[in-house]
């Protein structure tokens, strides 16, 4: 106190001045609405004077609960004022209570006796509490100012006693005399300066209570503190703990705990845990506040700063206290008694786990160290996952991204394999191995110990481990030091793979499993073979040892192929696979094994220089596939074709293929079944491929070099030649734009054709491809050569030049010459080549064009039907001796076309041929009836009767024409020369009318007979093997006897039945003198009733002879055949003689 008495400013004669105080005090009301600026202790101290000591209390907890003041020194006074009036009550209870001071039911029974006793204890034991936590509060937040002026202060007492000492004995009296005077000034001074100017707050002197601005010098801080005071003494004291370690203000914390312990001490760890994880442990146990595990197994935390003994204080305020103090949110987790040694090992690593997402490992490691040093157990393994991990975060080269997923849960969760993938991730080949053996041995030798003190060992956890993790290394070019590192040459503590066997087993596995195909990894590839061990088999049989590497071969290569019931189609065996399948190898097959490997790799090699790049899983897989090595071929040699290799380039070509086939010799030698990627090519199937090559290159002249040498080697023949020069060609062809042969690939398809002896399909092919070009010089015709050569039928090609050119049908020849080289060369082609131009003249209305394609394509019919009945004639005869029999046509035989092209032109024939007899522009008539007679001679028998009834109409034209020129002839004649010129058959014009009408109509009644002995031919065919003619044949029913006009002439008696051998028609000069008396229009009629019911007659009756058999069915059809041709023919005016049948 007298501390705080000297604090206090000086008393002056200025007091003599100051204003009396206020005689009228506040209420409590308007004291609790004063603002904070205007609340002094005066005002507090007269409002307090008239009230009770209950009402004293209340108010003391209203004004400190409000929340408005901050200021500690005055909220002291408020606390000693209220104690103060309630202060004989506790004394009261204590001389009552006596010894017994923590009984809390008697307590309770003396309080609840007195009238308003309880409420008074209670308001003091509620200042008492706020009491404390200011004390607590100047320790936690001490007032800067006070501590600076007694430094200050200290320090100028000690200048000044140094300075009277040294300098001037006199220098205090002329300090004094140097301090101006203090008179006091009533009108100068402002008698409310002192006031406004002092940090002590004015007590009046009959006040015995001071206010102390205390300062303790023990355990002073220097946190920089977020709480506030009111908010310190108003809300429970584990809240206001929380919010200090959220801040971390480590001593401010250490503080609040130790001298609010009990209050504290059942949220430790909700306020430990609430402290920031980048706050080091080493100052949480520097400060005390990290739990540790005592002698007794049980936790340890803190030590408070009083005894813990209950006294009455603590009782009252575990009995009377308001809940706005003591209540504490349920949510916040709390223990009221200490951890065991377990629970409290779970609460740690719990907590070093928390610290995952924040990414401060180094913490995490330094809990374990600090949570070890205080006596924690079970540590350990958390303690080696944190060292581990902080190598694979530290020395791993880890990206961002890897960083934040590498934390010690996922660790934990993570498998050996992933996490030594990840000590690798970033590898490189140049610190692979120390990678290894910095990294993943101490990882292993780790997981070892740990089995070993579970009393599970393992001694082959460390190999297995590593052998996984070189099988799984990405590339090759990570696996090569490894290798290099494992030598046979290298002492075995140097050595990663320490076996050799395990060390081949594992280069083979990594060489085969390798989906690589680039031209460096040959290189890696050679480099890990020449790390292998060397092994010779001594005594060993060769013929044993054939077998022995035909069987190591079909075993792995079976072993790669995938199945169904496996793998899924395209899936592969890993490394890992084959490890398990190389690992039971006994020493023989894995040596043998070697040697496959090396043949391997230099057919790897060999490909790898000539741009092809394969792996070694397929050269294993083909070895024996004859397909695979063809295409392997192939795709080497077309490789080259834009290479623009020189002759001594493809030489040197041939020489690598050859040694891919493993030598020249195609006959299996004792080590033949060693042979390299094309082993299973024959030397003339290499052949073909390679020179197919050159060819597709373009340089023929190189090629023929180079056919000639493989001709020398007997590698190929002219057939090889000839077959792959069409080949070839043939390629060209479908890859050119267009079918300019001067130019581009169709240039080159037809240059390629001179490098072969020029056979017959040789010149051929030339013939298409110039008849290709000849085809593009059409302007409208828009086709490329691969659709020209994709055409089945080369007709349509034809067929769209007459379309698209109205002039191409006048050169026959060259639309022949260009049809023969598109390979239409047979009879049946050109015939109806010639009705397609036929039809093209007619379209552009060249009658005569048509007439004469019409007449060329009936001679290549004729000539086509007279093949054909020799060919039947022959089929017939051989099928009698022997019907299973049929021979091969001979060299100089015509070879047949199919039978629905013949049909076709005959139907094509007819049509154009009655269509242009029926067109009314053409006015030849001699032609029309010959035209007419060639569709007769063609047409099926359903359309007989329409042809034959535009004969008639035509016939009737002619008879009148003719019966015109009669009169004309009678009547005309005036004169002698003229009647002269008229009696030997010339008219006016000099014109043998007599004659050509004689010649016309003989022409046209041989013809005419000719056509009607075809029309019954043709008939017969489809009734030949028939037993009944007369009812079924629907060419003979529908012949056009009824068509003619009625007319009162007999027919013919037919004769009995069984005599119908050859019936005659009735005819003769007697007939021809009737038709000459009658007019023209009967002639017609008359002749068409020389043969009606004496032909339909025998057609009804010819189903009796056939009874007889097939001779007299045959009899009866030829005479029937008679009676037709004799009835046709004279219906179309054929003379007797003419008319055979």
């Amino acid at each position: 106190m007298a501390t705080a008495e000297e604090d206090l400013p000086p008393t002056t004669s200025t007091d003599l001045l100051d204003p009396l105080p206020t005689s009228i005090p506040l209420t409590p009301s308007e004291l609790l609405a004063l603002p904070p600026s205007e609340l002094t202790p005066s005002i507090i101290e007269s409002t307090f004077k008239p009230l009770s000591d209950h009402e004293a209390l209340t108010l003391s907890s209203q004004l400190i609960s409000s929340g408005k003041n901050d200021d500690s020194s005055l909220l002291r006074f408020i606390v000693q004022l209220g104690q103060e009036r309630g202060s004989s009550e506790y004394d009261r209870l204590q001389q009552e209570l006596g010894e017994d001071l923590v009984n809390e039911d008697n307590i309770r029974k003396i309080l609840e006796q007195g009238n308003g006793r309880r409420e008074i204890v209670e308001g003091w034991t509620n200042l008492e509490e706020i009491n404390r936590r200011l004390d607590t509060w100047d320790i936690i937040a001490p007032k800067p100012q006070i501590q600076q002026k007694q430094d200050q202060k200290v320090e100028n007492d000690d200048d000044e006693k140094d300075e009277m000492e040294l300098d001037d004995p006199w220098g205090e009296t002329e300090e004094k005399e140097v301090i101006p005077p203090q008179t006091p000034s009533a009108l100068l001074d402002d008698p409310w300066e002192m006031e406004h100017t002092s940090n002590t707050p004015d007590i009046p002197k009959t006040s015995k209570l001071m206010v102390v601005e205390l300062f303790n010098p023990h355990e002073p801080t220097l946190d920089t503190i977020s709480i506030t005071l009111p908010s310190f003494l108003t809300q429970p004291i584990p809240l206001s703990a929380l919010e200090l370690a959220s801040t971390a203000s480590l001593s401010a914390l250490k503080t609040v705990c130790q001298r609010h312990y009990d209050q504290v001490y059942p949220f430790r760890f909700a306020i430990i845990e609430a402290i920031p994880g980048w706050v080091s442990p080493t100052e949480l146990e520097t400060q005390g506040l990290l739990p540790s595990l005592g002698e007794d197994e049980q936790e340890k935390w803190l030590s408070p700063t009083s005894t813990t003994t209950p006294t009455l204080v603590s009782t009252l305020s575990k009995l009377y206290l308001p809940l706005s103090l003591t209540l504490v949110s349920p949510s916040i987790p709390s223990r009221l008694e200490p951890l065991s040694s377990s629970e409290l090992t779970q609460w740690y690593i719990n907590h070093i786990i928390s610290l995952d997402s924040l990414g401060v490992l180094d913490n995490q490691l330094a809990y374990v160290q600090h949570g070890a040093s205080l006596g924690v157990n079970g540590l350990d393994e958390i303690g080696e996952d944190l060292s581990l991990l902080s190598r694979l975060v530290y020395d791993s080269n880890l990206s961002a991204s890897q960083h934040s997923q590498w934390t010690l849960a996922n660790w934990r969760k993570s498998s050996p394999n992933q996490i030594i993938q990840g000590y690798l991730s970033n590898s490189s080949p140049e610190s692979i191995v120390g990678d290894i053996r910095k990294l993943i041995l101490p990882y292993l030798y780790v997981l070892e110990s740990r089995l070993e003190r579970t009393g599970k060992p393992d001694s082959g956890l460390v190999e297995r481990l590593l052998y996984d993790c070189i099988l799984d290394l990405p590339n090759l070019e990570l696996a090569l030091p490894i290798f290099e590192y494992s030598k046979a040459t290298l002492p075995s503590p140097e050595r990663i793979i320490k076996n050799d066997l395990d060390t081949a087993r594992i280069a083979l596995s990594l060489l085969y499993s390798t989906e690589e195909k680039n031209r460096g990894v040959w290189e890696v590839m050679s480099g890990i073979f020449e790390c292998l061990p060397v092994w010779e088999l001594e005594g060993t049989d060769p013929l044993e040892d054939q077998e022995l590497t035909i069987t190591t071969l079909e075993s792995i290569a079976m072993f790669l192929t995938p199945t169904t019931v496996t793998q899924s189609p395209g899936e592969l065996p890993s490394s890992k696979d084959l490890y398990l399948f190389f690992h039971p190898l006994p020493f023989s097959s894995l040596s043998r094994t070697l040697d496959i490997l090396d043949v391997h790799l230099e057919s790897g090699e060999i490909l790898s220089k000539w741009g092809v790049y394969t792996g070694l899983k397929f050269l294993l897989q083909s070895s024996k596939n004859h397909k695979d090595q063809l295409e392997l071929a192939e795709k080497l040699v077309r490789k080259q074709q834009y290479g623009n290799l020189n002759e001594d380039s493809w030489r040197k070509l041939w020489d690598d293929m050859t040694r891919l086939a493993g030598g020249d010799d195609d006959e299996i030698s004792p080590g033949g079944s060693l042979k390299g990627a094309l082993g299973v090519l024959s030397r003339r199937e290499r052949a073909r491929v390679y020179m197919g090559g050159v060819l597709s290159s373009g340089n023929f002249d190189v090629a023929r070099k180079v056919i000639k040498r493989l001709q020398q080697s007997h590698s190929i023949d002219d057939q090889m030649i000839e077959i792959v020069v069409l080949e070839t060609s043939k390629e060209f062809y479908l890859k050119a734009e267009n079918g300019n042969l001067h130019t581009g690939e169709m240039k080159l398809a037809y240059d390629c054709l001179s490098v072969s002896p020029q056979t017959s399909k040789i010149l051929s092919e030339k013939s298409f491809i110039e008849a290709t070009s000849r085809l593009s010089t059409f302007p409208s015709l828009s086709l490329t050569p691969l659709e020209i050569r994709h055409t089945t039928n080369p007709l349509t090609l034809i067929q769209e030049v007459l379309d698209s050119s109205k002039d191409s049908y006048k050169y026959p020849e060259l639309i022949l010459d260009l049809s023969s080289k598109l390979g239409s060369t047979d009879e049946v082609d050109q015939g109806l080549i010639k009705v397609m131009i036929g039809k093209a003249a007619y379209g552009n209305d060249d009658y005569s064009k048509t007439k004469e394609c019409i007449e060329d394509a009936i001679a290549a019919v004729r000539r086509m039907n007279k093949n054909q009945k020799g060919h039947e004639r022959n089929k017939s005869s051989i099928s009698s001796t022997s019907p299973t029999t049929r021979l091969a046509p001979r060299s100089d035989e015509t070879i047949l076309t199919p039978r629905d092209n013949q049909l076709k032109l005959k139907d094509d024939l007819w049509k154009l041929s009655y269509l242009l007899s029926t067109t009314t522009d053409y006015s030849d008539i001699p032609s029309k009836i010959q035209l007419i007679s060639y569709a007769l001679e063609l047409c099926p028998p359903s359309s007989i009767p329409e042809i034959l009834g535009s004969y008639r109409v035509l016939e009737d034209g002619r008879i009148k024409l003719d019966k015109a020129m009669k009169r004309r002839r009678q009547t005309g004649i005036s004169t002698e020369s003229t009647h002269h010129r008229h009696a030997k058959g010339h008219d006016d014009s000099g014109i043998d009318v007599r004659g050509e009408g004689i010649e016309e109509r003989v022409l046209g009644s041989r013809t005419a007979a000719k056509a009607a002995k075809l029309a019954l031919d043709i008939g017969g065919k489809f009734r030949s093997y028939s037993p009944n003619l007369g009812n079924q044949s629907p060419v003979l029913g529908q012949l056009p006897f009824h068509l003619s006009r009625s007319t009162s002439r007999s027919r013919s008696p037919v004769p009995p039945q069984g005599n119908i051998s050859t019936p005659r028609m009735v005819s003769g000069p007697g007939i021809e003198d009737e038709v000459r008396s009658e007019t023209g229009s009967d002639t017609a009629s008359i002749r068409s009733h020389g043969t009606g019911h004496g032909t339909r007659e025998l057609f009804e009756n010819l189903g009796v002879g056939v009874g007889g058999g097939m001779d007299e069915a045959e009899r009866v059809r030829q005479g029937a055949r008679r009676v037709l041709v004799r009835g046709v023919g004279w219906l179309l005016g054929a003379e007797e003689g003419e008319i055979t049948g």
